[in-house]
């Protein structure tokens, strides 16, 4: 008990919630087309971190949870709706996502300073689980000007399991050493499909491969949070 009293100094729990910026990639591209990188749903994020005397350096977990979206995104003009406005892209949702990680924060500020910035390195687990949402692709009509869909836009989720290495920063205030207000960012990558959308088409009446979309949690995830030092 002495010597853990000497090496620990606090910690802290934080709760938060924010925006996410998610990457669909493309296993077999839709020609004439870009990767859909936007805002597609929020997090919720639980974080707890231990700090070390006489050390800037501390290490951190976190529990985050939020949607899978994946979308197959149009250029301007290239299809339009009945009344004629165009249609810019057609999404889906079809799992729920958690993620625990783990990582290595370190304080570039005075820590007698009430404001803190801190660069992150992080390994997450990435977990993703199915919810049996239906596309509804009936509602969704594919039909010109450039692309025509040859079948109803189809999806697959899948439940599975993988590792994102993250990047990011933690900075915020923390008044009266105990009250923490804070703003994360990280950027996360990820290797394994867990939904994706298909589209058979033809382009400019020319029969193209099927469009394969999907998303790996490739993004970038910012939380807002309030948290409490313990001393």
């Amino acid at each position: 008990m002495f010597i853990t009293n000497i090496i620990l100094n606090s910690q802290s729990i934080n709760i938060g919630f924010g925006p996410i910026y998610t990457l669909t990639n493309q296993s077999t591209r839709m020609i004439n087309s870009t990767d859909d990188f936007q805002n597609t749903t929020s997090q919720l994020r639980i974080t707890y971190e231990q700090y070390f005397k006489e050390k800037k350096y501390s290490i951190f977990s976190s529990l985050s949870k939020f949607e899978g979206h994946t979308w197959i995104k149009f250029s301007y003009g290239s299809v339009l709706s009945k009344d004629g406005s165009p249609t810019l892209g057609v999404g889906y949702t079809g799992v729920d996502l958690y993620r625990l990680d783990f990582g290595l924060s370190y304080n570039l500020i005075n820590k007698f300073k009430k404001y803190y910035f801190k660069p992150q390195i992080a390994i997450g687990i990435l977990k993703s689980s199915s919810n049996n949402q239906d596309i509804y692709s009936e509602l969704i009509e594919i039909n010109g000007p450039d692309y025509y869909q040859l079948e109803l836009i189809s999806a697959e989720s899948y439940n599975n399991i993988q590792l994102t290495p993250l990047l990011g920063f933690s900075t915020g205030f923390l008044f009266w050493k105990k009250l923490d207000l804070n703003f994360n960012v990280q950027g996360v990558i990820g290797f394994k499909a867990f939904q994706k959308m298909f589209f058979k088409y033809n382009y400019k009446g020319t029969p193209q491969e099927t469009a394969i979309f999907e998303c790996r949690g490739t993004g970038i995830y910012t939380t807002f949070s309030v948290g409490y030092r313990f001393l």
